[in-house]
């Protein structure tokens, strides 16, 4: 109850200081509001993919997961026994923020994507399906969960999707060695403020000016803004937009350092 309410608190924060696409002088992000968030085009693979996300959500399958990120607390893992169905309401998104991610990568056309945090392969769907040819690596700590991951991505048909197995901060360093540059990173594993700096700073190195990182989850906790605010601050960065649940990152030369909060 008091982490709902914490929440809320942060929400209406967030509402005094966001702008709406008419107070933007930024033509960038005017065009990113105008060709990605308002895009209301109901593409073909939407239904296709929600329906495969809900078809998992209607299955009573027990499945033991293996939570090395925020869901352990204190302990370095922890493991749970839930339902496929639980597991897909509690580590997936909304379908508003699935098509977002789809959005984002149907429009900049990423080579080269990551993902942190596979679970059982939603997200990944999404983002795979806005650009088919790139080359995606998908991070998830519970072999089980990547197991189930590994059929959606078979049943959907989606190619060229390489899942990496095990706690990120032991593998973290093996994959970033296979990419030259990483174009989109999606940060939605271990929600803690250092793991996640840690994170943005390992994969930064291998951005370049047209790299997207996107972070779930920026305001979940006090930590997870600090470390927003931390990445907002850093000197490889031009251009944030918080969309209160997720934190874009742009690489952009050539444009004023800003920093957005957006509603639309």
């Amino acid at each position: 109850m008091i982490k709902n309410i914490l929440l809320v608190i942060r929400y209406f924060k967030f509402r005094i200081k966001a702008k709406s696409r008419y107070n933007i002088h930024s033509q960038f992000v005017y065009n990113f509001i105008d060709d990605i968030l308002r895009d209301m085009t109901i593409y073909p693979d939407y239904e296709i993919l929600w329906n495969h996300r809900n078809k998992m959500a209607s299955s009573n399958d027990p499945i033991e997961t293996v939570d090395f990120g925020f869901g352990a607390g204190k302990k370095a893992y922890s493991t749970h026994i839930y339902p496929l169905s639980k597991i897909v309401k509690l580590r997936s998104h909304s379908e508003t923020r699935l098509r977002l991610l789809f959005r984002i990568v149907k429009h900049y056309k990423p080579e080269t994507i990551l993902e942190f945090g596979t679970a059982v392969g939603i997200s990944a769907t999404y983002i795979k399906s806005g650009n088919p040819e790139s080359t995606m690596v998908s991070m998830e700590g519970c072999s089980t969960l990547a197991s189930k991951a590994k059929e959606s991505f078979d049943e959907i048909g989606l190619r060229n999707i390489k899942l990496a197995v095990g706690n990120f901060d032991n593998m973290l360093d093996k994959v970033l060695s296979k990419f030259n540059r990483l174009d989109f990173v999606f940060f939605d594993g271990n929600h803690r403020m250092e793991p996640t700096l840690r994170y943005f700073n390992s994969c930064a190195k291998l951005s370049a000016e047209n790299s997207i990182f996107v972070f779930d989850d920026i305001h979940w906790s006090s930590g997870m803004e600090e470390a927003w605010n931390s990445i907002k601050e850093d000197e490889r960065v031009s251009i944030t937009i918080d969309l209160f649940w997720f934190g874009l990152v742009f690489f952009r030369k050539g444009i004023e350092k800003q920093n957005f909060n957006l509603v639309v």
